[in-house]
């Protein structure tokens, strides 16, 4: 971290939601039953709230694996080849299936908003009948940004929303 005073936290988890609706894609990491981790690449839309929800098929991998335990970790990160552009979140929390109509039409609608192509598209609409949409609610994060200063990190822990 540089010698620069801690910044404002309100000012980082607006800095965090900016840098989320800019990125697209997260990196889930769940673990099995015999303790081997498991990561995968997915899409993901936001709500106000922070949560981040995607779809998975039930019979994935990450799926199974959050049948049997809820804990996950994720990043979602600037590509970049410069080491000084580097910036990203790293976040621990849980993910659940939504099994709520009400919920999974809500994140239906966030993520149809997000990715307005997948609805274009008769192949992707057929699959999406036998996917679920999941929940990731932060409760750690880490903002890390290099452009700041190599090594620049906040971490933040993330209060419980009051509607889950």
């Amino acid at each position: 971290m540089t010698n620069e005073s801690p910044p404002d936290q309100a000012a980082i988890h607006q800095e965090i939601a900016a840098f989320l609706t800019e990125q697209q894609t997260l990196s889930l990491a769940t673990v099995d039953d015999s303790g081997q981790v498991h990561a995968a690449n997915l899409w993901y839309a936001q709500d106000d709230q922070g949560r981040l929800y995607f779809v998975s098929h039930p019979q994935s991998a990450h799926s199974l694996n959050l049948a049997r335990n809820r804990r996950v970790a994720a990043t979602i990160y600037f590509a970049t080849t410069r080491a000084g552009e580097i910036h990203g979140v790293q976040l621990r929390g849980r993910c659940d299936q939504l099994n709520d109509p009400a919920r999974e039409r809500d994140a239906r609608q966030l993520f149809a908003a997000r990715f307005p192509h997948v609805l274009l598209s008769p192949d992707t609409l057929r699959r999406l009948k036998t996917e679920r949409f999941y929940c990731i609610t932060p409760q750690w994060l880490r903002w890390i940004d290099n452009r700041r200063g190599f090594g620049f990190k906040v971490e933040l822990e993330v209060p419980a929303s009051r509607d889950q």
